[in-house]
């Protein structure tokens, strides 16, 4: 029979005589881990003994847990009126539910971001939360390890296994072997939404940066379906895309800046890049970049460009202010016709190093140059005394010494004329030596370039006087020069 079965019906001792010990009985518990011990007895005085109980118990297949003391105190002090627990198992121990714990805020409220002195910047709204490749956004905080228990039969109770979460892992994201961690494929930012977490290498304002965006720091690339408005600050560690216009606001990229409409600088901000900066005007602005700035209008601006500024479109004007480029500036109309101080420059550390190599270059040959002279002015003067020398010989003056003389003028003459042929030889060895042109870096006026602008070129300046049509002013001997432009200097529109 079943024990279980058995405890559920009652277990009894036989009985029938005077002599018959009591009767007892053995109930189970459903779960196994506790047996009730009843007994009834027939007799006044009648005696149980402890191991009468134990040998009972253990008949019926009861092995663990057994409660020797209780069974002990039982004996002894006849509590056979009481149910008895007899036995208890050991009970499992289960674990609870993994915990999941979120590395980012899974809240975006767009609540102002408080500064170390206790106020707020109304302007930074912690919008964009920035990661790094490799960097762990949540992680499963496994349970406690659960522990199997033990029933009264000695049988195994295996203990309950806790839940594990499953990770909001979306594109650019990536699990750890060990299952506990999930983390950035990717350089960028998070985006969490409806329980799925996306790693993006574009951050996307979808309007304005303004006071319902706040401010944009994000080390990838930053598209504005808007404007960027005055005050506010965008900052990417690639491109940036602007949609709309820019007025009075800060602009900083790793990479290019874009922006379809134009730039009102509002005399505040800045727009820096590391490659090109593209827009179809620039006012009252200040930029600069390592690569070249296009636009259709540049006004009272003041623009550095480490390669050049190009303007094209039916414009192409530049207007007041100053433009710095390393290479070329190039549009049709540069100044103004009522004579607004313009700026027009050429500097870059490789133009300077040309410009040292040749104006090093000419110097040497002017002062090889001179040193011929002054060597035909000596053979001159050598061959004044050779021949005085010769006519006192033929008036009857011949003598040793006349001789020594003649060969000694002789040969400083021959010495000079080899001086000479030596400076010659390195004078046409320097010109014949391949030299990094000046001719690429040049500014070219299409149309006008007014009077009243300022050319600068190097360490070379030029105010014009007047105006200069289809002009392209460059470096040539050592000076600023004004020449025609030619099909090749034209840029395809």
């Amino acid at each position: 029979m079943d024990p279980l079965q058995g405890n559920q019906q009652g277990i009894s001792a036989p009985g029938g005589t005077e002599n018959e010990k009591p009767e007892m009985d053995v109930r189970v518990s459903n779960d196994r881990l506790t047996a009730y011990l009843t007994v009834e007895v027939k007799q006044p005085d009648q005696i149980l003994t402890y191991q009468e109980v134990i040998d009972f118990i253990k008949s019926k297949g009861i092995v663990f847990g057994i409660c020797e003391d209780s069974i002990r105190d039982f004996c002894e002090k006849k509590k056979y009126f009481l149910e008895l627990p007899c036995a208890r198992g050991l009970a499992p121990i289960d674990e609870e539910d993994a915990d999941m714990e979120y590395l980012f805020q899974t809240d975006r409220n767009g609540m102002p971001v408080e500064r170390e002195d206790g106020t707020v910047d109304f302007r930074d709204l912690g919008l964009v939360q920035n990661v790094k490749q490799g960097d762990v956004l949540c992680r499963i905080i496994p349970p406690q390890k659960g522990k199997d228990g033990m029933d009264l039969f000695n049988k195994p109770i295996p203990h309950k296994k806790g839940r594990m979460p499953k990770f909001p892992s979306g594109k650019n994201t990536v699990i750890s072997e060990n299952g506990l961690e999930l983390s950035a494929a990717i350089d960028g930012c998070i985006e969490y939404k409806n329980m799925i977490l996306n790693v993006n290498e574009t951050f996307i304002v979808r309007g304005n940066v303004d006071s319902s965006s706040g401010n944009v720091d994000f080390l990838g690339s930053v598209i504005v379906q808007g404007d960027v408005m005055e005050g506010f600050i965008v900052k990417a560690g690639g491109d940036i895309t602007i949609r709309g216009m820019v007025e009075g606001a800060t602009l900083s990229a790793g990479g290019s800046i874009s922006i379809t409409n134009g730039v009102n600088g509002m005399h505040g901000g800045k727009i820096t890049a590391e490659e090109n900066i593209r827009a179809k005007y620039f006012q009252n602005a200040v930029l600069s970049c390592q690569g070249d700035v296009f636009a259709d209008v540049i006004m009272n601006s003041e623009v550095n460009a480490g390669h050049s500024i190009i303007l094209r479109g039916p414009n192409a004007r530049i207007m007041g202010g100053k433009c710095s480029a390393g290479k070329q500036i190039y549009a049709n109309y540069i100044g103004t016709e009522s004579y607004v101080k313009t700026d027009i420059c050429l500097d870059s550390t490789e133009l300077t190093r040309i410009l040292a190599g040749a104006a090093a270059n000419a110097q040497e040959i002017s002062e090889l140059n001179q040193k011929i002279i002054e060597s035909q002015q000596k053979i001159d003067t050598l061959k004044t005394q050779i021949d005085t020398v010769n006519r006192a010989i033929l008036a009857g003056n011949k003598s040793e010494k006349m001789n020594l003389l003649i060969q000694a003028l002789t040969q400083q003459q021959q010495q000079a004329e080899s001086g000479i042929k030596d400076y010659q030889g390195k004078i046409e060895k320097i010109r014949q030596t391949p030299q990094d042109s000046t001719a690429d870096y040049s500014i070219v006026g299409i149309k006008i370039i007014y009077t009243g602008t300022k050319i600068m070129i190097g360490s070379y300046a030029m105010p014009l006087a007047n105006d200069y049509s289809n002009s392209k002013f460059y470096i040539e001997k050592g000076q600023i020069t004004a020449g025609p432009v030619l099909p090749s200097d034209r840029l395809s529109m």
